[in-house]
Order: C-alpha cells, then structure tokens, then sequence
C-alpha cells in the first residue's frame, strides 16, 4: 500500500516531466514474485550494476546476481507466455473476420490492443495500468516509447481515432446496432502489429543487456528529417513555420512553365484556414520577387483520417516519405489507411447540377436582348469557382475548400494539366482575372458597367470550361441519368 500511495505523489509525475527521471515503487511480496516468474524488467534493473544508492542497514536487500545460464529458461518461458496468448487473441479476431462480425471483430482487436500495451507497460514501466483507458495507456507510453506516436492518429490532444472507433463498436453492440467498418480492418491491424514488434523489439533488447550484466542509460534524441536543398523550399518552410504550427509539409507537385516555377505543399496542421493560406501565400511571393508561386492546402491529420472514405485516393498520393519535406517531430503517426478503398464520386450529382446552373443562368443575362447585365459578374465568379471545385473533385476524388480562384484553377491544372490549354483565355481577359473573380465573390449594391465585347469574353470561358466538365460527366458516364432527369 506505501509503494502505491507513494507512486501517486505528485513529485513523482513533476520530475518526469521536468528531467525525465520516472521513478517506479514495489513492495517486497510483488518484487520477489516478479523474480521468481523471470520478470525480464526486474531481472534488468535489479542488477548490481544498476545500484545507485542502497541502504546497508536493509537486510532485505534484494540484488540478482545470477547469470544468464541460470536466467535462460525463466526468460523463455516469460517470453513464450505472451506469443502463446497473443496467437490466440490474433486468431480470436481472424475468425471473427471471416465470419463477417464488424462490431465483434473491433471489441476483440480492442482487447488484443489492450494485451499488447500490458506487457508494453511491464516491459518498459515495470507495472501495467489496466485500469485506464486505452487512450490514456497510450499517452503514457510516449515517454518510454516515442515511436508509439507514429501508429495511432490523434482525434485530439489525447485521444486517438482507433480507440474512438472501439468505443463506438462496443456502444453499437450494447443497442444491438452494426457499425460497417470492414475497410478499416486491416488499418487496425497494422497499427496492433505495430505494437506487436515493439514488444518483440524490447524483449530482444533486454535480453541482450541481461546477457551483458551491465545496466546501460537509454536517452532518445529527435531528429528532424532535413531532405532540404533547394533555397526556395527552405524558405518557405521558414515561412510557413513561422506563421502556423504545422506538424508536416509535403511538395507533392512541381511545374515550371517558362521562367515560373509553381510549388504544390500540403501542410498538415490545426487551424489554418483560407484567409491564413492567402497571406502565407502572398508572403512567400513577395520573398521569391514573384519568380515562383505556391499552391497551399493544409488539413489536420484528424480531418484527413475522418474523411478518408471521401479522399483516400487523394491523399495517399500525397502524404509519401518521397514528398515529405519538413516534420516537427519524427514520431506523427501514420494515417490508417482504409484496405480496400473503394473510390467514388459521392455527391457529384450536387455538385455538377449547380454548376451547370449557374452556367444557364449565366448565358440567360449574358444574350438578353436589353444588354441588361446586372449580376453577370457575380454568376460568372460562381460559375468559376463551382467548375473548378468540381473539375477536381472528378479527377481526383478531392473536393477542396473554398480557396482562392487562382489556387483552385491551379489545382486543376494539377488535377489534369490539358486544362492549361484555356489559360489563353484568362491571359487575354480584359483584367486582372483572378483579381477580378476575387472580388466578385462579395454582392455590391452597384450598377454593372460591363460592355458586350467584355461579356463575350466571359462568355466564351463558361462554354469551354462548361464543356470540359459536360464531357466528363456526362459523356464519360458518371451521372448516366443526369440528363433524364433534367426538364425540358
């Protein structure tokens, strides 16, 4: 009782955090038990060469002096008393599989997680903490094991999507619900046989330190992963960092037409919205004189994970070690992928029907008798953006927010760089273009001051572009019934 009151002092944590010194109490009847099991922890750290203080007018002192020949078959028989059960914990859940029981199959990978940590924690901390959640037995692992962070994504500081998943597979099966979640089997999978070779990785180490007799300091330095040659890249990381708390930058795209090199970077970061990506943006021109542009899109790995049935297809093209170019930190997790992925364009009905709408009425202002083009300007800004949201969200299962004009029409030369044959178009509009459509995402109270040749120019983008997507759509078979059900 004195070893668990005294572990729960507040100083213990405070020296944890503060110098990384994590204290760990046990009573006499626990210790000699552990010892006698072969505890692989206690058979380590009780070693003579570990002593840093001992009290001599202890008579109970308990110090291991055997060797490793008397050790060997205690170990083994430690060891293979986890393999033993964890092969039947994996076999539990593979047999839940093929039976096809989502919820079952969640709650039992839930436990085998939770056996897993067990003897994680016995391991490395000496003790497990079942009473915890699985969310907090993590937390608490990342200072013995910072690697843990790279296989779980975090919902929010301390909590985590998998473990959130195993909360709602449980809740489902108390209401006698079904959560259909199949396609993130093998994403927890990955992530528990992550666990897994941590544990064989720590039986491994300890064996070789017991083998030694010698008790050695482990210190875990972070290093940040530096690919960073190119001038232009460092500096606008340096800016980006500067201005966001960003976990991670990856450059997935890269085009140079004449002398302009144009930058693709999604950051992974929390509360970065539009209007922060266009002063980073213009910040980062201004500091390359304007020979260089940058396309910017940031999520949060949560966003990203939550979303992945929707975008899978985009992001795993992305977030690659091959496109990684800064990281804070070498521990963020890996998204868990969803195997099988089955891509689709969910909802493209309503997004297609609006843009081709707003393009009719566009064309309904546009060749009015009267020349009255009050509002054309704005139905031209909705036309564009609704086209371009939609042009890349058929091309690459992406639907981007509402970002600057410019970004999106550069994401759809990213999406499908024959777009850029219209770019004519925008270089001969009568102004500024992107400006233009910029402020026309914002209703004024004014008179139009537009003439015919400037609506004729106008014009002649809504038909090609609207024809780009009718192809795509409509020809190729998308929405098969889009035209059937549209009035005469």
């Amino acid at each position: 009782m004195d070893a668990e009151q005294l572990q729960q002092n507040k100083w213990v944590k405070k020296i944890r955090n503060r110098c990384q010194i994590y204290v760990y109490f046990i009573y006499s009847t626990k210790l000699q038990y552990q010892f006698s099991i072969g505890h692989p922890f206690i058979e380590f750290y009780c070693q003579p060469s570990a002593i840093i203080y001992q009290n001599k007018a202890w008579e109970d002192s308990f110090i291991i002096t055997r060797d490793w020949k008397k050790y060997k078959k205690s170990f083994n028989v430690f060891q293979e008393h986890f393999y033993h059960d964890h092969d039947l914990h994996k076999s539990q859940v593979q047999n839940l599989i093929s039976e096809g029981f989502s919820n079952s199959v969640f709650t039992s990978y839930a436990r085998l997680i939770e056996y897993d940590l067990d003897y994680l924690e016995e391991l490395y901390a000496g003790n497990k903490s079942a009473l915890l959640s699985l969310d907090e037995r993590i937390n608490n692992l990342i200072a013995y094991i910072p690697d843990i962070q790279k296989y779980f994504v975090r919902n929010s500081h301390s909590k985590y999507y998998l473990t959130d998943l195993f909360i709602k597979a449980k809740e489902a099966t108390a209401d006698d619900d079904a959560i259909y979640k199949e396609e993130m089997y093998e994403a927890v999978g990955i992530a528990q046989q992550n666990l897994y070779c941590l544990i064989e990785k720590r039986f491994d180490e300890l064996k070789k330190r017991i083998k030694k007799g010698l008790f050695e300091s482990n210190q875990v330095v972070c290093q940040i992963n530096d690919k960073l040659k190119d001038i232009i890249l460092d500096t606008a990381i340096n800016t980006i960092v500067k201005e966001v708390e960003v976990e991670q930058i990856y450059l997935y795209h890269q085009i140079t037409y004449g002398e302009k090199t144009t930058y693709y970077l999604m950051l992974i970061a929390v509360g970065t919205g539009n209007e922060k990506l266009r002063l980073i943006t213009q910040s980062l021109k201004s500091k390359t004189g304007g020979k260089h542009d940058f396309v910017l899109l940031s999520h949060s790995r949560n966003w990203i994970q939550t979303n992945l049935y929707h975008y899978q297809n985009f992001f795993a093209n992305i977030i690659q070690g091959k496109c990684l170019i800064y990281s804070s930190s070498q521990y963020h997790p890996e998204i868990h992928w969803e195997m099988p992925h089955n891509r689709y364009h969910a909802d493209l009905y309503f997004y297609y029907k609006p843009t081709k709408d707003s393009a009719l009425q566009f064309y309904t202002i546009a060749n009015n008798s009267k020349e009255n083009y009050q509002g054309l300007e704005y139905f031209f800004a909705l036309f564009f953006i609704s086209f371009c949201r939609t042009y890349i969200f058929v091309k690459t299962y992406y639907l981007p927010s509402y970002l600057s004009n410019q970004t999106l029409w550069q994401l759809c030369i990213y999406a499908d760089a024959d777009i850029r044959k219209y770019n004519y178009l925008i270089e001969q509009f009568w102004t500024d273009f992107f400006p233009y459509l910029d402020k026309h995402m914002t209703l004024y109270h004014r008179l139009s001051k537009l003439n015919k040749e400037e609506v004729g120019q106008m014009n002649e983008i809504v038909e090609k572009l609207m024809y780009e997507l009718h192809n795509l759509v409509i020809e190729d078979g998308l929405l098969l019934n889009f035209e059937e059900d549209e009035p005469d």
